[in-house]
C-alpha cells in the first residue's frame, strides 16, 4: 500500500463517519439522550463511584507499612460535600495506639485523581485525638491542609507538603535526664511537612507556642519499607525561659550554650528505637 492509497483510506474514512454522525444527530431524540448520558456519567462520578470501597483499600495498604491493625467504625465518602469518619483506632507497630473520635475532611477526589494523576488535596480536620504509648500520652484536636502525590508501589506520599495545626494540646510523660517533667499543656503546634521522592520528610519547621513552654524544631526523617526503621535526624530548640522548666534551672544550665537562650537536643536512632542527644 502505497503512501497515496493511505490518504485516500484515510479521507474516505473521515467522510464516512462525518455523514454517519450527521444521521446520528438528525435521529430523533438525539440530544435527549445525549444530555441523559451526561446527567448519568455525572452522577456515577460523583455519586455512586465507589470512593469508599477505594479508600477502604488504600487504609488496608498503609496498614500494612506502619500499623498492626487499623480500624474504622464509620466511615463515608461524599465527592461533592464534606465526607468523615468516626471512631478510629490504629495500633501502630511500636505498640503505641491511636484513637480518633471524628474525623471531617474535604478533598479533591474523582476517576481522574484516583487511577491517573494520584494527586490529592484537601483538608482533614480531627476531634480528639489520642496517642498512647507506653510512656507517653498525646490529646490533641488537629487540622491539616494537605497536597500530595501517591504511588502504588510506595506506602508513602512521593510529592507534595502538608501543613499541620494542633490546638489543645495535653502531653504527659516527658522526662529530662531521668527527671519527669510534668504535664505539657501547648495552645498550638504548627508544621510543614514537605515529601520527596517518596523516602524522605523533611520537617521544615515545628512550632511550640502556649504559656508553659515555646520551641522549635526541624529535620528529617528517612522512610524505611518497615516504618518503625525509618531514620530520625531531628533538632529541637526550647526556649530556656519557658515557665514549665523554672524548677529545673540548675539541671539545664549545663545544656545551655554560651550566649544561647535555647536548650538543644537532636533525636536520633530510628522511629522504633529513637535516641535523644543533647548538644
Amino acid at each position: 500500500m502505497t503512501a497515496n492509497d493511505i490518504k485516500i483510506f484515510i479521507s474516505t474514512y473521515y467522510i464516512k463517519l462525518k455523514t454517519f454522525i450527521k444521521e446520528i444527530v438528525t435521529l430523533p431524540s438525539f440530544w435527549h439522550y445525549c444530555i441523559l448520558s451526561i446527567v448519568l456519567i455525572i452522577v456515577f462520578v460523583f455519586i455512586t463511584f465507589p470512593y469508599e470501597i477505594i479508600i477502604q483499600n488504600q487504609i488496608k495498604t498503609i496498614e500494612g507499612s506502619i500499623a498492626n491493625y487499623i480500624s474504622v467504625g464509620n466511615l463515608k465518602i461524599h465527592a461533592l460535600t464534606d465526607s468523615y469518619a468516626e471512631d478510629i483506632i490504629m495500633e501502630l507497630k511500636s505498640g503505641s495506639e491511636v484513637n480518633i473520635s471524628n474525623v471531617t475532611f474535604n478533598f479533591t477526589i474523582n476517576p481522574v485523581s484516583l487511577f491517573i494523576t494520584h494527586n490529592y488535596d484537601g483538608t482533614i480536620k480531627i476531634k480528639n485525638l489520642n496517642i498512647n504509648s507506653e510512656n507517653l500520652k498525646i490529646v490533641s484536636d488537629a487540622e491539616f491542609l494537605y497536597n500530595i502525590t501517591l504511588d502504588k508501589q510506595i506506602a508513602y506520599p512521593v510529592d507534595g507538603n502538608i501543613f499541620a495545626t494542633f490546638s489543645n494540646v495535653s502531653i504527659r510523660g516527658i522526662s529530662l535526664k531521668g527527671f519527669e517533667i510534668p504535664d505539657v499543656k501547648l495552645s498550638q503546634i504548627k508544621s510543614e511537612l514537605i515529601f520527596q521522592k517518596g523516602n524522605l520528610i523533611n520537617i521544615k519547621y515545628l512550632l511550640l507556642s502556649g504559656p508553659e513552654i515555646r520551641g522549635n524544631a526541624y529535620g528529617t526523617i528517612s522512610l524505611s519499607n518497615y516504618f518503625q526503621n525509618s531514620s530520625l535526624n531531628i533538632t529541637i530548640q526550647i526556649d530556656s525561659q519557658s515557665s514549665i522548666l523554672e524548677e529545673y534551672k540548675v539541671l539545664l544550665e549545663s545544656l545551655l550554650k554560651p550566649g544561647s537562650k535555647n536548650i538543644t537536643f537532636k533525636i536520633m536512632g530510628t522511629i522504633g528505637n529513637p535516641q535523644f542527644i543533647t548538644e
